[in-house]
Parts: structure tokens; sequence; C-alpha cells
């Protein structure tokens, strides 16, 4: 069984990865960590194995921790690419729009673990959304895609047994 840690990871309202007041610069360490994050039913850690050993290392996000990146059509199926080099058929996921009207999009499986619109996306996604009396939606050949409203942010808690101090989003 996995050991449970508070990893001392924090997320930035700006996407910016912080542990223990320093940011995170290093590309390869940055990879790894995006490349491991997992959902959970209390929070998002970083899925680290060495050897025999296991641990789950839980963070605290107060921005989105993944970015879709780039957007490509193929077959008539849009498909995604995020920082964690993951490729994703728009199939695979819900998009909608956060409480400050900006596109997100999760797994379906997933709660908490979201990935951010990047700009360039959204511009490519523009061609693709459309306005009606229900919302705004995803048009891909004939099928058309609700694109909800949401009161959600990417903010995600430590779990429960790791809270205690203040959080600050700036450490």
């Amino acid at each position: 069984m996995a050991r449970r840690l508070n990893s001392e990871i924090k997320v930035t309202p700006n996407g910016d990865w912080v542990f223990r007041g320093s940011h995170i610069e290093q590309k390869d360490i940055l990879e790894y960590f995006r490349k491991n994050l997992k959902d959970a039913k209390d929070g998002i850690y970083i899925d680290n194995e060495y050897g025999q050993f296991s641990e789950e290392g839980y963070l605290e996000l107060f921005g989105y921790a993944l970015n879709l990146i780039r957007v490509w059509e193929k077959d008539g199926e849009l498909f995604f690419l995020a920082d964690s080099g993951e490729e994703l058929a728009l199939s695979s996921l819900e998009i909608a729009a956060d409480r400050d009207s900006e596109l997100f999009a999760r797994k379906k499986d997933q709660v908490f673990l979201k990935y951010k619109i990047a700009r360039n996306v959204s511009t490519v996604l523009g061609d693709y959304i459309l306005e009606s009396d229900e919302g705004l939606k995803l048009k891909i050949g004939q099928k058309e895609i609700l694109i909800p409203e949401t009161k959600e942010g990417p903010e995600v808690s430590l779990p429960e047994e790791f809270q205690g101090k203040l959080s600050n989003p700036e450490i």
C-alpha cells in the first residue's frame, strides 16, 4: 500500500509550481510531476514509485496544474496534447466554463484534476464553438456538445489529514 503524505507542493493561481516557497523551474521535474498526477476521492496526488516503495504526495491547488497546449482534428474527432505529454480525445473529456468563464477540460472519470485550455487552443476551438438557446456548444461535424457553465475553479484542498496550517497560494 502506498504511503500518503503532504508533498508540500502548491500550484499558484497563475499555474506556477512551488515547493516550500521556491518555484520549481526544472522542466524534467515538472514533466515528471504532471505525468504522474492522479485524481483521488479526496484530492490530487503525485504517484511516486521507486523500487518496491510507493507514495502518494498530495498537492494543494490554487490554479490549474495541467494545460491543454495543442489541438487538432483527425477523422472527425478533436484531439488535445497536454503539457503532461498525454494525447486526449475530446470523447474522453468534458469541456466546461469555470466561474470566470474560462474553458477547462476534465477527464470524464475524474473529479478534481482539470486542464486549463491554453489561449492558442481556445483560439482554434473558437472555430468549433457556436451559440445556441441552450448556451455554447462545440460542433464537430454533425455532433454538438453543450459546454456547461459552472461555478467551479481550479482549487483543490489537501485531504483533511494534512490540513492544519493556513494555506497561502504565494508560498
